[in-house]
């Protein structure tokens, strides 16, 4: 079975036990444990397999538009040892949106440790900050 399609499954199966109003970032660490727990005899998968990979991070920043916003997210990245693999912004009517794709293979700290230092940047750039690893983006979101 292909890891997408077993996170897929473990995601749909934790949403179904814990409903529709499911915390994402309890959901997100259950499917990692449990994904872990079923996977930990296999081999991993390469980072650039289609399922995505769980040492790249898919980062998302909406607000309104004001200068920093890319270096202040940047910063806490480059600062954790996160590479940026790929990166996309836009402003639509002074609103921003941007998309990054980080490669934590050389992070210094934990998926969770980095993902509240984003949210805390998040507040005080004015902006909403989500991060998650991109495996579990792509079958989450496939639920």
């Amino acid at each position: 079975m292909a890891n997408e399609d077993l996170i897929y499954r473990i995601t749909r199966a934790v949403y179904e036990r814990l409903g529709a109003t499911a915390d994402e970032q309890m959901v997100e660490q259950l499917v990692t444990d449990i994904y872990r727990e079923v996977n930990s005899s296999g081999a991993s998968s390469s980072a650039s397999t289609a399922e995505g990979s769980s040492s790249r991070m898919i980062i998302s920043v909406f607000g309104l538009d004001h200068p920093g916003i890319v270096a202040g997210v940047s910063q806490i990245l480059a600062e954790a040892g996160c590479s940026i693999i790929d990166i996309n912004q836009t402003v639509v009517q002074g609103k921003f949106a941007m998309v990054i794709i980080g490669d934590t293979t050389r992070t210094r700290e934990s998926t969770a440790e980095l993902k509240e230092r984003l949210r805390r940047a998040g507040e005080q750039l004015g902006v909403r900050i989500y991060a998650q690893r991109e495996d579990l983006f792509n079958a989450m979101h496939r639920v």
